[in-house]
């Protein structure tokens, strides 16, 4: 209890009374000067936040669902007996346990525009390169593929182990009824591992709304412009670099109340599901 008031209590209470000032910095330290709901009105009706939302809404459901599609398929081939199981599955595990600023500095070394891996392919294609991270149009698609490279591992893993958690006994069941692959996935796999799933989705959209690092570290604090800006960054721009920490912390607020009615909802169904 000691532990969770000084962690997460206290943060949140400072947090609340920034986001009920305006706090400059003085010679004196930090002044607050009383500004009520201010912090968080503004927060509704500023344009750059609404971008910001709807590029991480659109990271989160991209960047959710290919990962889920992808674990969930090599999570069915490992379990459906291939050859060399144990050596796919250390591969696979590879990206995990990579950090991700060194996953994104080396994803951003291979999209250099001149000397990049990728464009050097496209160029023995005959092809023209491509300007990865500094075109508006792909620069966010481009820093998801980096995240969705070192987060379906982690997805492939746990649904892994929820197919091998199955009872048995309905398959075999399925087996003697010469019931299909689909339908057998449909009628019996499925319905088993929707728990799983949820799990798995709660934590890829909570993890997938925080991120941070890699478009940090990709595209220079979410460029070209704004293009690449999502909440978090958002956030850490208005407290640090335009020091406007009341402001900061409304929004911050304001996020954490999202992820936990987010959170609440996927738990729901969890237990409606047990």
């Amino acid at each position: 209890m000691l532990l969770l008031a000084l962690f997460v209590v206290y943060p949140t209470i400072v947090a609340i009374q920034f986001s009920l000032n305006h706090v400059t910095i003085t010679g004196e330290g930090l002044s607050m000067r009383f500004t009520g709901l201010d912090n968080y009105a503004r927060a509704f009706r500023d344009p750059l936040i609404a971008t910001a939302a709807r590029q991480t809404l659109e990271w989160v459901i991209v960047v959710t669902l290919v990962e889920m599609l992808f674990g969930l398929g090599l999570a069915l081939l490992v379990s459906s007996g291939i050859r060399l199981r144990s050596v796919v599955i250390s591969v696979l595990m590879i990206p995990i346990v990579l950090p991700p600023v060194a996953v994104s500095l080396a994803w951003r070394f291979s999209y250099q525009e001149q000397f990049g891996v990728y464009n050097y392919l496209l160029t023995f294609l005959h092809l023209g390169p491509v300007r990865w991270l500094s075109d508006r149009n792909i620069a966010l698609f481009s820093v998801m593929a980096t995240d969705i490279w070192q987060a379906t591992p982690f997805v492939f893993l746990l649904l892994l182990a929820g197919l091998q958690a199955m009872p048995s006994d309905p398959f075999e069941a399925a087996a003697i009824d010469g019931a299909t692959p689909w339908q057998v996935f449909r009628t019996i796999t499925l319905p088993l591992l929707r728990p799983t799933l949820l799990v798995v989705l709660l934590l890829r959209t909570i993890d997938a709304a925080r991120i941070f690092d890699k478009i940090f570290v990709m595209t220079n604090g979410g460029g070209p412009g704004t293009a690449t800006e999502t909440l978090t960054m958002s956030i850490y721009k208005t407290a640090f670099i335009q020091f406007d920490f009341g402001y900061a912390a409304g929004l911050s607020f304001l996020f954490q109340i999202l992820l936990v009615i987010l959170g609440t909802i996927y738990v729901r169904n969890v237990l409606k599901e047990g």
